[in-house]
């Protein structure tokens, strides 16, 4: 080997070999204060993207909990508020069946019975979760996003105010309808039957064979609503009746069919009229041979039950979309420990090995500092040639 104090190949060789050593030395302890083998993308660019990716999806789907979080409250807050108000119409039969009790002064009992329905409304007002309200009839339904993609669930919005539970103006006396049906009795397309109840509000139950838009007009501030009675031009007139029957349930009106063909419709206060034919004839107490409406005795239970199926049917629905979004949210949270626990397998360290290998590294490192240190003495010993 050619002796030279310009050029030190051993120099060269001990320094190239100490710097690849810290180099390692340094990944090596990256890994160990971040805990991760892949940290930036220099470190392994594919795999680092991927879990970029990975990450992302992590992000969405915690945002997607927080959403199904808001839902689960929301949701859990109107079944609370539909509950109390079942409790109350629970209360509320006791009432009624107190009243049947000769000797018990009535005036006071409905006085109860009233302070109960405005209970009813203050429950409906008040169940509310950062202002949303899923039971107060408004009809906006709560939107919770569940998946990514933008993929929700809807929760249908109830409505359990005292209107739509038949109990406004609530009378322990209140009397019922009996309406009797002649054999000739027929039902059209476009005909109107319209009850008229003590307060003066008039409820429109209008057949639609959904060909056009219904004839009668709402007029709330008049009390004047119109409900559509979906009907086909096959069905028979049973099964039309019986479509009207559960139009005015759902609107809140107790309605029972006898065998003997007489229906019995009772709402929380007196009927006064029912017209039939598009408004021509008032059936109550006209003498119609067809058809003809008798006022009869009270039966506020027959309301109540009514109203306790109603909120039954709010209950179930709620507790439905309950069970859904706390399904969705455990799905989704299991969804996140998988992704989570493959991130780790693509990106963290194993720290055991990081640890042997920091060793291993430490020592090489100061062997190369001492190879380093003999290569920079060599070029020394050629001024012994010239002693």
């Amino acid at each position: 080997m050619a002796f030279s104090v310009n050029t030190n190949v051993s120099a060269m060789a001990a320094l190239r070999t100490l710097t690849m050593t810290q180099s390692a030395l340094n990944s090596t302890q990256r890994q160990i204060e971040t805990g991760l083998k892949v940290a930036e993308a220099k470190d392994d660019p594919s795999t680092f993207t991927i879990a970029q990716g990975m990450r992302g999806d992590v992000g969405s789907l915690k945002a997607i909990q927080e959403g199904l979080s808001f839902g689960q409250a929301t949701v859990n807050m109107a079944n609370a508020g539909a509950l109390q108000i079942s409790n109350t119409i629970i209360d509320l039969n006791k009432k009624v069946t107190q009243s049947f009790n000769d000797g018990l002064d009535i005036t006071i009992l409905q006085e109860e019975a009233d302070a109960l329905v405005e209970q009813i409304t203050a429950i409906v007002g008040t169940t509310i979760f950062n202002g949303v309200n899923l039971i107060d009839g408004s009809g906006t339904d709560l939107e919770v996003l569940s998946a990514l993609g933008g993929v929700t669930q809807t929760v249908t919005a109830q409505d359990a105010t005292v209107a739509s539970l038949g109990l406004t103006a609530f009378d322990l006396e209140a009397d019922s309808l009996e309406l009797t049906l002649d054999n000739n009795f027929a039902i059209a397309d476009a005909d109107v039957y319209t009850l008229t109840l003590d307060d003066g509000s008039q409820h429109k139950f209008e057949f639609d064979t959904g060909g056009a838009a219904l004839a009668s007009t709402v007029d709330e501030a008049n009390g004047i609503y119109v409900h559509a009675v979906p009907i086909s031009a096959g069905q028979s007139f049973n099964e039309m009746l019986g479509t009207m029957a559960n139009v005015m349930r759902q609107e809140g009106f107790a309605v029972d069919i006898g065998e003997s063909g007489v229906i019995t419709i009772t709402t929380g206060q007196s009927i006064t009229a029912f017209t039939a034919l598009n408004g021509a004839t008032n059936l109550v107490g006209a003498g119609n041979p067809i058809a003809q409406a008798a006022v009869t005795g009270n039966d506020p239970l027959a309301v109540l039950e009514n109203a306790e199926m109603l909120v039954g049917q709010i209950l179930t629905t709620l507790g439905t979309a309950a069970n859904r979004l706390d399904s969705q949210s455990e799905f989704t949270q299991l969804l996140v420990d998988k992704l989570e626990e493959g991130l780790g397998i693509l990106v963290d360290a194993n720290l055991a090995e990081a640890s042997a290998e920091l060793q291993a590294l430490q020592t090489k490192e100061q062997l190369g500092i001492q190879s380093l240190s003999i290569a920079n003495q060599r070029p020394q010993s050629i001024l012994s040639l010239f002693q």
